[in-house]
C-alpha cells in the first residue's frame, strides 16, 4: 500500500524531540500543498515578534538553518552593574566660588543569550531595539565583548560565568548555540537590556540545503527510513520555532518548494513535483465497473466554480534585504466573482522576488487544479503512487494530472486526480523589497589625550593632587572619554575620570616673544589652527576677559585674549593678551613653534583626583573614547609634578644695605588661592605654614641657603664675606616659598 504521509503527520517534536511521524493510514495526498483544497488556509508557524526579548522560563528554542534572525532567549545575567562616577568642579570667578560635586552613575549587564538547538557556524549582525549595535565585522557600537559558544556537544562553559557562579553551578549549555555579552554599557538603551535581535549563521555561506533541512526533521522523529536526495534546492534560512507538529513545517516548505512526500515499502520518500509523467493512458487503460455498468463514461470530470477558488493568495516572509524585517507578496485575479483571500506566514528567508513568484504559482495552480478527475484503471497500473503524474487525454487534448487517491479493489484501482502542469512551476518574478535606511555602526572616534598639569585656574583652594587634562576627538562617533591610569608600568589600568566634551585645540602657527604679565599685551598675536575645522573661537570685551572669559593654555603658560579673528587661511589671529596667568610666567619667553593649543572651559577641563605617592612619578595614561577598549589604545608616560600645589613666585623683591654692607632682602608673596585685591586684607596664605627659601647664588653655583618664615630675610655682611671673600655690591638671588606637599615653589630670580 502507498500513502501521503503529509495528511497524518501528527507528532510534535521539540526538546526532547522524540517519536516517530504517527499513523501512515492516510490514503489521499493533500491538496492543500499544491493550493487546491476549496477555502482551506494554512497557516504556518507565524514569524516571531523581532522586538521582543524573552527570558522566561521553558522558552522553547528554535532550530536555524542557513542565515535568520531572532531574538533568542536570555538564559543567564549576572544583573546590572552599577558604576558611580563623581567629578568636582568649582563655581570660580571673582571671590572664587562654591564647589560643585556631580555624581552620576552609569550601568552595563553580562549575560547569555540561547540562539539556536542546532550548531551554528557564526552570528553576524545584532540589533539592539531596532538600531544596530554589531555589525559583520564584529564591531561593537557600545563599549563590551561578545564571545560566541556555537553548540557543539563538548563545548566548554563561559569562563566569566564560571568565576561568578562557581564551577558546580555552571551550564555548558551543550548543543545549545549561545553568546555572552560581557559588560555591555546600557546608556544608550535606557540602562536596561535592550531587545536584541541576532543574525545567526547555521550553515555555511548563509545557505543550506533543502534537503538537509528535511533530513533533519525526519533524524528528530527517529524515523528509520527516509530519502530527501532528491530535493536539491537552496534555502537561504529557515527556523523551527520549539515545539510545532512536523506535518505543519514539511507544508510550509512544500507549499515554497513544491514537493510531495510518499511512504513506499516503510519508507518516506521526498520528490520534487518538477518531474516527467509516470504514465501516459490511453483509452483502453480505463476500466468501467460494475457499479457504473449504466454509463458509458469511463472518466468523471468535477470543475469548481469561481466562488470557491481564491482571488487573491498572500505570503508573508522574512526578507534578507530588508535587514531580515518581514516582507510580503500576493498575486491576485481580475475580474472574477470570488471574494476569498488566502493569507499565510513563513518562518522563511526567501527574497521578494521568490515570495512573488511563489505567491503567483499558488494561486496558477488552484486555478488551474480546479478540474478533478475519477476514474478507474487495469491492475497493470498497480504500482502508481498517489502524487504521481498521469498524462490523459479529455476532449481530444492531452493533459496532465496529479493522483490524489489511489485505492486497489477488486475489480481494478480507483482513482482521483487534480490537474497539473509543471510548466505552471517554471516563472521568474519580480519584486522590490523597498528602500530601507543602510545602518552602520559608526567608527569609534581617537580621543587625543591632553595632560595639563598647572595651576588651579579658577583660584579656589586645593589641598591635595588633582590633574587637569581634556581629550580631543578625532573622526567618527564621540561620546565621550575615560582616563585610565596605570600606576605598575603599563601592567592594569583602572578609571579615574571622564569627560564628555571635546576639547577645541590647535596648534600655533607663530612664536610668542616675551611680553609683559602685569598688563595688556597688545604688542604680540596668537596665530591658531584648530584641530577641528568644525569648531570656532569668539572674541570677548576686555570686561569679560578680566573677569575669566577666553582661557587658553598654551606650551605651559596660561593665558587670556579679546579678539578672535578668522583669518582667510583658515587660521584664527588672537590679540589683546594678557599672559602669564595663574603663576605662569616663567612660561612666558620659552615658547617655540607649533605648540598646542588648548581652549581651558569647564565643560571641557576635567580635574581627576591622584594620589600623593603619584607627585613626582611617571604614570601611564590612556584616554579611552567611550565605547572602546583600553587594549586598544596606546599609553602615554607622563610625569605629574602637582602644579596645581605648587607656590607661585614671590614678586618685588628689593634689598636694601646698611653702612656696613648688611643686606636686607624683602619680598611680597602670592597666593594659589583667590588673589584679588581686597582692601585692608592680605591675600589668603594657601599653605599649612608660611616658609621660604632664598638661594644665594654665584653664578649658576648656589653659594648659600637662606630660610625665613615671613617675606624677609637679612643676608648678614660676615656671611657675604664667608661666601664671596668680600662684602657684595650686588647679589644674584632666587626666592621661593614652600609647600608641606609638593615643597618649593616656583622661583623669583632677581638681583639685588
Amino acid at each position: 500500500m502507498a500513502s501521503v504521509v503529509l495528511t497524518v503527520v501528527g507528532t510534535a517534536f521539540g526538546g526532547p524531540i522524540g517519536g516517530m511521524i504517527g499513523g501512515l493510514v492516510g490514503r489521499s495526498i493533500d491538496q492543500s500543498l499544491f493550493g487546491g483544497g476549496g477555502s482551506r488556509t494554512i497557516e504556518g508557524g507565524r514569524l516571531k515578534d523581532l522586538n521582543v526579548q524573552t527570558s522566561s522560563y521553558g522558552e522553547p528554542i528554535s532550530r536555524v538553518y542557513g542565515t535568520m534572525r531572532l531574538p533568542g532567549n536570555v538564559v543567564w545575567s549576572s544583573g546590572l552593574k552599577e558604576t558611580r562616577n563623581e567629578k568636582t568642579q568649582g563655581g570660580g570667578g571673582k571671590g572664587g566660588g562654591q564647589k560643585v560635586t556631580t555624581v552620576t552613575y552609569s550601568y552595563s549587564a553580562s549575560f547569555a543569550v540561547v540562539l539556536s538547538g542546532r550548531e551554528i557556524s557564526n552570528v553576524g549582525r545584532i540589533w539592539a531595539d531596532g538600531k544596530l549595535l554589531r555589525d559583520g565585522s564584529g564591531k561593537l557600537a557600545v563599549g563590551g565583548e561578545m564571545r560566541l559558544y556555537k553548540g557543539t556537544d563538548f563545548q566548554n562553559a563561559d569562563p566569566m560565568i564560571e568565576a561568578l557562579d562557581g564551577l558546580a553551578s555552571v551550564n555548558n549549555f551543550h548543543n545549545l548555540a549561545y553568546v555572552v555579552l560581557e559588560d555591555l554599557e546600557l546608556g544608550e538603551y535606557a540602562n536596561r537590556i535592550p531587545n536584541l535581535t541576532f543574525e545567526i549563521i547555521a550553515d555555511i555561506g548563509g545557505e543550506v540545503m533543502l534537503s538537509t533541512i528535511v533530513s533533519d526533521i525526519c533524524a528528530l522523529c527517529h524515523l528509520p527510513s527516509y530519502d530527501a536526495n532528491d530535493l536539491t534546492q537552496i534555502v537561504k534560512g529557515f527556523m523551527i520555532s520549539g515545539p510545532t507538529k512536523s506535518r505543519t513545517v514539511l507544508e510550509e516548505l512544500s507549499q515554497i518548494y513544491h514537493f510531495d512526500v510518499v511512504e513506499k515499502e516503510n519508507s518516506l520518500i521526498f520528490r520534487n513535483l518538477n518531474r516527467t509523467p509516470n504514465a501516459t493512458l490511453t483509452s483502453d487503460d480505463f476500466v468501467l465497473l460494475a457499479k457504473k455498468s449504466n454509463s458509458q463514461n469511463k472518466i468523471t470530470l468535477t470543475r469548481q466554480q469561481d466562488m470557491a477558488l481564491p482571488k487573491e493568495i498572500g505570503i508573508s516572509f522574512i526578507d534578507p534585504d530588508r535587514d531580515y524585517q518581514t516582507g510580503h507578496q500576493r498575486a491576485r485575479r481580475l475580474n472574477v466573482a470570488s471574494d476569498i483571500v488566502r493569507q499565510s506566514a513563513y518562518p522563511l528567508v526567501i527574497s521578494s522576488g521568490k515570495a512573488k513568484t511563489v505567491s503567483e504559482i499558488q494561486l496558477d495552480l488552484v486555478w488551474y487544479g480546479r478540474e478533478s478527475v475519477s476514474f478507474s484503471l487495469s491492475q497493470k497500473y498497480a504500482d502508481l503512487l498517489p502524487g504521481d503524474i498521469i498524462t490523459m487525454t479529455i476532449a481530444g487534448e492531452a493533459q496532465d494530472f496529479l493522483l490524489q487517491e489511489v485505492e486497489i479493489g477488486s475489480q481494478g484501482i480507483n482513482c482521483q486526480a487534480m490537474r497539473f502542469s509543471n510548466s505552471l512551476l517554471d516563472r521568474n518574478s519580480f519584486a522590490d523589497s523597498g528602500n530601507i535606511p543602510i545602518q552602520t555602526v559608526e567608527t569609534l572616534a581617537i580621543s587625543q589625550f591632553f595632560p595639563l598639569d598647572m595651576p588651579n585656574i579658577m583660584g579656589e583652594n586645593v589641598t591635595s593632587p588633582v590633574f587637569f587634562w581634556s581629550a580631543g576627538a578625532g573622526t567618527g562617533k564621540w561620546n565621550g572619554a575615560g582616563l585610565f591610569i596605570s600606576r605598575d608600568n603599563d601592567q592594569t589600568y583602572s578609571q579615574i575620570d571622564t569627560v564628555l566634551s571635546p576639547v577645541i585645540s590647535g596648534i600655533v602657527d607663530n612664536i610668542m616673544s616675551d611680553g609683559p604679565t602685569a598688563y595688556w599685551d597688545y604688542g604680540n598675536d596668537l596665530l591658531v589652527r584648530l584641530d577641528n575645522a568644525n569648531y570656532s573661537i569668539s572674541g570677548e570685551t576686555a570686561e569679560a576677559v578680566l573677569n575669566g572669559a577666553n582661557i587658553a593654555w598654551v606650551g605651559g603658560e596660561i593665558i587670556q585674549f579679546q579678539q578672535a579673528v578668522l583669518e582667510p587661511d583658515g587660521r584664527y589671529r588672537l590679540s589683546g593678551l594678557l599672559r602669564g596667568r595663574r603663576g605662569t610666567e616663567h612660561f612666558v619667553s620659552n615658547h617655540v613653534i607649533s605648540e598646542i593649543f588648548i581652549l581651558l572651559t569647564e565643560t571641557t577641563t576635567s580635574i581627576s583626583a591622584l594620589n600623593f605617592s603619584d607627585i613626582g612619578k611617571i604614570r601611564h595614561f590612556k584616554a579611552v573614547t567611550v565605547g572602546g577598549r583600553v587594549e586598544d589604545v596606546l599609553p602615554l608616560e607622563y610625569q605629574y609634578d602637582a602644579e596645581v600645589l605648587k607656590p607661585f613666585s614671590p614678586v618685588h623683591a628689593q634689598g636694601v644695605r646698611d653702612s656696613i654692607g648688611n643686606l636686607t632682602i624683602t619680598w611680597i608673596r602670592r597666593s594659589r588661592i583667590s588673589g584679588e585685591w581686597l582692601d585692608n586684607a592680605d591675600v589668603p596664605l594657601g599653605e599649612l605654614y608660611e616658609k621660604y627659601d632664598v638661594e644665594i647664588l654665584n653664578g649658576s653655583n648656589v653659594v648659600r641657603i637662606l630660610t625665613s618664615e615671613m617675606p624677609e630675610i637679612l643676608y648678614p655682611a660676615s656671611l657675604q664675606v664667608d661666601d664671596f671673600g668680600s662684602v657684595q655690591p650686588s647679589l644674584n638671588i632666587r626666592i621661593m616659598q614652600i609647600s608641606d606637599v609638593v615643597g618649593r615653589g616656583h622661583p623669583l630670580t632677581k638681583i639685588v
